[in-house]
């Protein structure tokens, strides 16, 4: 992510405006409205973040598809983006308005990867293991065969292998030294 920094200083300032305003939940559906749109059609991602286009062009464009969808905080966000050249960053700032949200909330998201699918008590009992500290955890379960059993979670930046396949490919490593 190149633009990791300012899209933390923009996230940051967006979610503490939204958060004076009481709009949070709403921003951050709105915010995940638009980035749905631009991964639907990535060629108005394109269009938006090409140099040989006036910013005025690229503002009014977003004003035709957004206007009456999104509030004026998310819309006068979105201009002061185009404004500041930072339009390549919208992406990793609506991740990390999310991350922020989620944060305040006390909520955590992860995925789970395992061989097999999990019954519903099974994930009930990884949610309330994974729980600790008062957070709510919200996952999203997929199934890889390829890893033999057992089951690898990710939280962030953190990654839990518990697999088979991952616990051969340590002892394979063991077995170089």
């Amino acid at each position: 992510m190149k633009n990791t920094v300012v899209a933390k200083r923009y996230a940051e300032a967006l979610y503490s405006v939204a958060s004076e305003r009481n709009q949070v939940d709403s921003v951050e559906k709105e915010l995940g409205s638009i980035l749905d749109v631009f991964n639907s059609h990535p060629e108005l991602m394109n269009v938006l973040e090409h140099p040989g286009i006036s910013i005025d062009a690229k503002k009014k464009q977003v004003a035709e598809l957004f206007q009456g969808r999104v509030s004026d905080l998310v819309l006068n966000f979105l201009n002061l983006l185009f404004d500041r050249r930072r339009q390549d960053a919208i992406v990793e700032i609506g991740a990390t308005y999310v991350e922020l949200a989620d944060a305040a909330r006390g909520r955590i998201k992860a995925e789970v990867e395992s061989a097999v699918q999990l019954s519903d008590e099974e994930l009930n009992a990884l949610k309330s293991k994974l729980g600790v500290n008062g957070k709510q955890v919200e996952f999203a379960a997929k199934v890889n065969p390829s890893l033999i059993g057992g089951l690898k979670v990710r939280i962030g930046d953190r990654v839990l292998d518990y697999s088979v396949t991952g616990q051969l490919e340590r002892f394979r490593q063991t077995l170089k030294y």
